[in-house]
């Protein structure tokens, strides 16, 4: 087993992390510590690093390689970021860090955004075919688009939130003098970025950074929602909300919106950056996560330290989560899902002779049909895809990986377009795996149609192969099922094609 470690000297606060490996491809993170150390404050203004500021840094940065030299790291690396970009006296810091042992490296801008990219899609558990990644950090915003094999178009613009705060709001609660100013820069700097982003086709956005996961953390207080597991999504219109209130009262009252006085000052520019990026890309909302560029951070070095292995790597899971957790956290509506899961299950056992599947998968059904609905968190149109996404990126570890793949799979065929090879996820299943979802697919289809009023009318269902092509289902219920039988019709072509029947109710 070996031990590594990564310290992030970002311009508002420095990072550490450690990390141990038993087998290259897994590590699993033994500590991480933040300090809110502002290494980026005065330098965007007067170029050169603040003294108090500068004699903080070095102090954190003693404290935590002590920390790595007590986990005796086979391997430690640190870097800095826009604040040591722009500072003039750099050198003197970086040889200051030197007589401290700690080999400081400044990252060029765009490897920056690529490390973030790479630490966000390390919280990842699906494939992601392309998206979109955003940190607003004290000095830079970082912009990154592509997936887990590669990052393209890289971009880093000078809207860091202690850049702007010191730049352009002197008052508190600022002017709308100085409000209009910073809006006009943020749009002037995001506009040839927003061309670029605008071109292509990512399937989804993410955000990071002190500043976003503070506006999200703010933005949870309210909701009752939780941001300490999973992705959390933050909508557009919340944000505007947030930042409306922000901009009517004084920072030290901050705390008690956002319960965050570390970050109270910046937090008012960072959140018109972000609102002017969501605008700008014509964002309704976007996935927030808790990794970053210290993540990143950790699996190029990792990847490095093992040249040998090719393949992916991920953290080892920390904790599980049940079924009823995980929809919990997205507010699923418990009763329907329980009733599509039971009407499921039922026709699992009626049909078993058509789809000849071990008991077991019974479970995987049972699991889709308790989670098909989550992505309605995100929002109605596409909720499908949405609830793919998040029962990969979910903690239901209860499972194995494979397992997982097909429980997300099955419940997002619940609705609108049929399995096809033409969807990379499902292409990447195994034959066998998409053999499984597609029979189980079209069963929770076909019992979420039997409950499309969420009323959970259908008592009991009994089915009968008439013939090799015709299966009749009769159902038992409290009062007019007219319209469950002409839903579940309309939703049985799958069920038809898969099985090669012809469904009737009577």
């Amino acid at each position: 087993m070996k031990t590594f470690a990564v310290i992030d000297a970002g311009s508002n606060a420095i990072r550490l992390q450690v990390a141990t490996v038993e087998q290259p491809g897994s590590y699993r993170i033994i500590e991480q510590e933040r300090r809110p150390v502002r290494l980026g404050h005065k330098v965007f203004e007067t170029g050169k690093l603040d003294k108090v500021s500068r004699t903080e840094a070095l102090d954190t940065l003693r404290k935590f390689k002590a920390v790595a030299d007590r986990h005796n790291c086979a391997a430690i690396r640190a870097v800095a970021t826009s604040a040591l970009r722009e500072a003039s006296d750099a050198a003197f810091f970086i040889q200051q860090s030197a007589e401290i042992d700690v080999t400081l490296e400044v990252l060029p801008e765009e490897e920056e955004a690529r490390l973030i990219g790479i630490g966000i899609m390390s919280g990842v558990k699906f494939d992601l075919p392309m998206g979109l990644f955003m940190d607003i950090g004290g000095g830079s915003v970082e912009v990154a688009i592509g997936n887990r094999a590669k990052m393209l178009n890289l971009f880093s613009i000078p809207l860091g939130a202690v850049r702007l705060t010191e730049r352009y709001l002197s008052k508190d609660p600022p002017s709308e003098k100085e409000i209009v100013a910073l809006r006009r820069k943020a749009r002037k700097l995001l506009g040839p970025v927003a061309k670029r982003v605008l071109r292509e086709k990512f399937s989804m956005a993410f955000g990071s950074g002190g500043t976003i996961t503070t506006l999200a953390d703010a933005d949870a207080r309210f909701t009752g929602d939780s941001h300490l597991e999973s992705l959390y999504v933050l909508r557009k219109a919340r944000l505007k909300s947030l930042y409306n209130l922000l901009i009517s009262q004084p920072s030290k009252q901050a705390d008690t919106i956002i319960g965050d006085t570390k970050r109270a000052d910046i937090l008012v520019a960072g959140a018109m950056v972000l609102l002017t990026m969501m605008n700008r890309f014509d964002l309704d909302y976007l996935f927030v996560s808790r990794r970053g560029l210290r993540d990143g951070l950790m699996v190029d070095l990792l990847s490095k330290s093992y040249p040998k292995y090719s393949g992916t790597w991920t953290e080892e899971a920390t904790r599980t989560e049940s079924l009823e957790g995980i929809g919990a956290k997205y507010n699923f509506n418990k009763t329907h899902c329980e009733q599509v899961s039971r009407l499921g299950l039922i026709l699992f056992e009626q049909l078993r002779d058509l789809h000849k599947l071990p008991g077991k998968f019974a479970d995987l059904l049972h699991a889709a049909a308790m989670l098909h609905d989550i992505g309605l968190f995100v929002g109605y149109p596409k909720h499908h895809k949405h609830t793919y996404y998040l029962i990969k990126s979910s903690g239901a570890e209860l499972f194995e990986t494979a397992e997982l793949d097909m429980i997300a799979n099955i419940a997002r065929y619940h609705r609108k377009a049929h399995p096809t090879h033409r969807h990379i996820p499902f292409s990447r299943l195994s034959p066998f795996q998409q053999d499984v979802v597609l029979k189980l697919s079209a069963i929770l289809r076909l019992a979420d149609a039997l409950d499309f009023d969420h009323q959970s009318k259908i008592k009991d269902i009994s089915c009968k192969l008439r013939s090799s092509k015709k299966l009749a289902i009769h159902l038992t219920g409290k009062g007019d099922l007219t319209r469950d039988i002409e839903y579940a019709l309309e939703k049985s072509e799958l069920m038809n094609e898969v099985y090669d029947l012809n469904v009737r109710f009577n």
